[in-house]
């Protein structure tokens, strides 16, 4: 009865706000032949990391794309009959943040397809893989690159582009499940590691046949007042509507108490209020790191912080976010990179995905893989040349996996001792 009492709060209009919201932000600080040009740059670029629309394309035309693009998965999710979970609302809002950077209004869509006829062929309702076909299109620039990257005719490419993320979304339901087991539920980006597994297949196949695909760096290094207000007054918003809706913070120190560890969802043990509240911290607390780092809000960095943001439903909040960034922070300033990098920044805010290893083992366990994560994300794209846009779910997948059974048995130790 609670559960039906909580879904009956969740709506899809939040979403179709934000998405309008960003296509009329576009009209805003672009002009129409502006933003139209740039986004026709956006959509023939081979998109893999890192592909800043910003950069390529300009400013109102990535605003353009993501608000379109997230209008569309929203529809498209209504029409499956999906509810809005925790991790349907974090696909929603990451697929919103990576079209920032990679994601498009034509190399997204073969993936969802490939899970769709996975449904089919199993006979599950598509509703309940909606947030897989989502997450999935971390795969997209696989579908541009093989269009628009590897100089194949028209003809032959489209086809062969499709065809393979297709595929790629059909085999991808059946091996995330399998690789949650590799981490236990504790690298938050688990489809991102399973499409840097199936990335690193595709690429050293495709090199084995002097077909060389590298990542590249398209960084847009401007102005970002205009993105920096936006970001600042939709979080603040969310922060004030939490507030207001559940009169207060009563109930947000149950939800801090929660390791983050997969599946938690936020939306369905917490309720609505909360999650915006959470949401809204999480977001001006991305903001503030970024502005300490003294790194600049590009196509990049708005979707590391969506994707922060994303997560506040589904295993993230402050007491388990901030000892990662602390510890990714604290590394940077000693390290070989530029902590004002948005390589340094982006690293940063996607090693959240290692939360619940801060919210289940405390703050010096989230310092130490925040520095291991920080090391890894730095030198794993080359594998995958950039065509999974989750890097760091590939890279918190491994830190995941090798650190935890320590962890676990170094906390077995002290409670013998203790004992």
């Amino acid at each position: 009865m609670q559960e039906k009492r909580i879904f009956r709060q969740l709506s899809f209009q939040p979403f179709y706000v934000l998405g309008f919201l960003m296509i009329a932000y576009a009209f805003m600080i672009d002009t129409p032949q502006e933003m139209f040009a740039g986004l026709y740059r956006i959509l023939i670029a081979p998109s893999n990391l890192i592909s800043d629309y910003m950069a390529i394309g300009s400013v109102g035309s990535a605003f353009f794309n993501a608000g379109a693009l997230l209008v569309i998965s929203v529809a498209a999710v209504q029409m499956t009959g999906a509810r809005i979970t925790g991790a349907v609302a974090a696909a929603l809002i990451t697929v919103c943040g990576f079209s920032f950077f990679g994601k498009n209004l034509i190399n997204t869509f073969p993936i969802p397809l490939g899970v769709w006829l996975y449904a089919k062929s199993q006979k599950t309702p598509f509703a309940n893989l909606v947030h897989i076909a989502l997450f999935g299109t971390a795969m997209a620039p696989i579908v541009s690159e093989i269009i628009f990257g590897v100089g194949m005719d028209y003809a032959w490419s489209v086809p062969i582009g499709v065809l393979v993320g297709v595929t790629v979304g059909f085999i991808l339901v059946p091996l995330s499940v399998q690789f949650l087991n590799f981490h236990q539920g504790y690298n938050l980006y688990n489809v991102g590691f399973t499409s840097g597994i199936i990335g690193m297949a595709f690429v050293a196949f495709a090199r084995m046949f002097a077909v060389e695909i590298t990542p590249v760096r398209f960084v847009y290094e401007g102005d970002d007042y205009m993105v920096f207000m936006f970001l600042l007054i939709l979080f603040f918003g969310m922060t004030s509507y939490g507030i207001w809706t559940n009169k207060g913070f009563k109930g947000y120190g149950t939800l801090l108490k929660s390791s983050g560890r997969m599946v938690s969802d936020f939306l369905v043990e917490h309720g609505v209020p909360l999650v915006m509240l959470n949401m809204g911290l999480l977001g001006l607390l991305s903001l503030l790191y970024v502005r300490a780092s003294n790194g600049v809000i590009n196509g990049p960095i708005v979707g590391a912080i969506l994707t922060v943001v994303a997560f506040g439903g589904f295993g993230k909040h402050p007491r388990n976010v901030f000892p990662i960034l602390l510890g990714v922070f604290i590394t940077t300033t000693f390290n070989m990179y530029d902590p004002s990098g948005t390589e340094s920044i982006l690293v940063g805010l996607f090693a959240t995905t290692l939360a619940p290893i801060a919210g289940q083992f405390g703050l010096f366990a989230g310092l130490v893989v925040a520095a291991l994560h920080n090391a890894m994300a730095m030198n794993i794209g080359f594998v995958h040349g950039g065509l999974n846009l989750y890097n760091n779910g590939l890279s918190g997948g491994f830190i995941a996996a090798l650190s935890v059974p320590l962890l676990n048995k170094i906390q077995e130790r002290f409670s013998k001792h203790e004992e």
